[in-house]
Formats: C-alpha cells, structure tokens, sequence
C-alpha cells in the first residue's frame, strides 16, 4: 500500500518527517525488500505497530484462514467479481470464498452491529463513480501483506469508474488519525477479464497444512492492550 502512496488531497507525492529513515533492527516486511522504512506518514502509535509486526515470530491471522479485512483482500492477487442491482453491490472474492456487501440505496447497518474483520460498506453514486465508504473494523486485521498498521478507528474510501468497456479506475483513500498523521490514496487500475471467467472455490483451510503441521506460528487476537 505505501508503494506509490499519494497525498490525498492533491495526489502529488507526500513530504513527512523521517520519510525514508530505514529500521534494520526490526523485522522485515512481510512482502520481502525489507528493511522496514518510514514509508507512510506514521504517528508514534502506527509507527509502533508497523515495526513490532513479525508473522513469523507472533502470526499472521491471514495464515490461519481468518478474513484478510477488507483492504487486504482487495488487494489479493485472486480474482474477484462484482455483482450489482439497483439497491446494492456485493464483491465475491475468490480469495476463501469471501463476500463483501455494500447497499447503495440508502440502506443502513443496523444500530449496535458488532465491528467486524471487514468493516461496514455503504456505497453512492457520485455521476458515474462509485463510492464506498467502510468504517467499523474491529482493528485485528493488516492494509496489505506487508504489514501496514491500522486501528479501529480505520475509514476507507473507495472509487470506482468505468473508464471504458475494459477498465475500473480504482482509487483507496485511508483516513485513520491514530495511526497515521495524513490521509493517503492508492490510485489503481482493475482490467476485466473475460465474461467466461469464473472465481473457484478457494479452501484455505483444507489446504493449510503448514497449520497443521506447526510450520506456521499460531495467531492469537490481540488483546485491547495491543490494540490502544
């Protein structure tokens, strides 16, 4: 997620302080190309958490079949399909047979729905782009495989456009006070695949047999001392 990271507001490249500054001593990324750097603009709390975050030494929730969260699995290399009437959309994820609802009519959550991996969704049309506003997390999961912090108090924005029969425009703004001192975006592009594609069953927890055999390191939820 940091990789290409804009200012939110203008789209143009962040400036920050200790932008760049290199942690040898902490442990790398979980995508590779570590060592971990100053590559967001951190508060001293996001900072913390993206230094301290070692899968292979605590877990990862992600090598335990848990819901990768909504920002994760939108960046999941598995195919993903969109499906859409007047009311509401749904994401159908090939990545552990996974789905997300956003209403667009309108629709709220109810009052008292319990904060959840993905969050709560609700979309409008602004023109021909699609926003989709997602807040509620309950703080457990990553933005990205390589470990980007977040806290509870995560909202993300999403856009989407059409910009011609074979291309979404694809836009994710991060707006998260605690963990981060600016609000950041991704600007992306999705390519459709063709209508005879089909997303398959993926059993993560059939096949997860370094689960099994003790190869991959338990994840343990954290406790609300971890997450504050």
């Amino acid at each position: 997620m940091a990789s290409g990271a804009v200012d939110a507001m203008t789209r143009m490249p962040m400036m920050y302080a200790r932008q760049g500054e290199t942690f040898p001593d902490a442990p790398p990324p979980a995508s590779g190309g570590g060592p971990k750097r100053f590559d967001l603009p951190y508060t001293a709390w996001g900072l913390k958490h993206w230094l301290e975050y070692d899968p292979v030494k605590n877990g990862d929730y992600t090598g335990n079949c848990l819901p990768f969260g909504f920002s994760r699995s939108i960046n999941a290399p598995r195919g993903l399909q969109i499906m859409q009437n007047n009311d509401a959309l749904a994401f159908l994820f090939e990545q552990n047979t996974w789905h997300i609802w956003v209403p667009t009519d309108g629709t709220k959550w109810p009052a008292g729905y319990p904060e959840s991996w993905n969050g709560q969704s609700v979309g409008h049309w602004d023109g021909d782009t699609l926003v989709i506003v997602t807040d509620k997390f309950n703080g457990y999961t990553r933005l990205d495989t390589a470990g980007h912090p977040h806290s509870k108090d995560l909202k993300i924005t999403t856009t989407l456009l059409r910009t011609d029969s074979n291309t979404i425009q694809h836009t994710v703004t991060v707006h998260d006070p605690k963990a981060y001192t600016q609000d950041w975006t991704n600007v992306r592009t999705w390519r459709l695949q063709p209508a005879t594609n089909m997303i398959l069953e993926y059993a993560c927890e059939e096949n997860n047999y370094g689960a099994a055999d003790g190869s991959i390191t338990p994840w343990k939820r954290p406790t609300d001392e971890e997450l504050n």
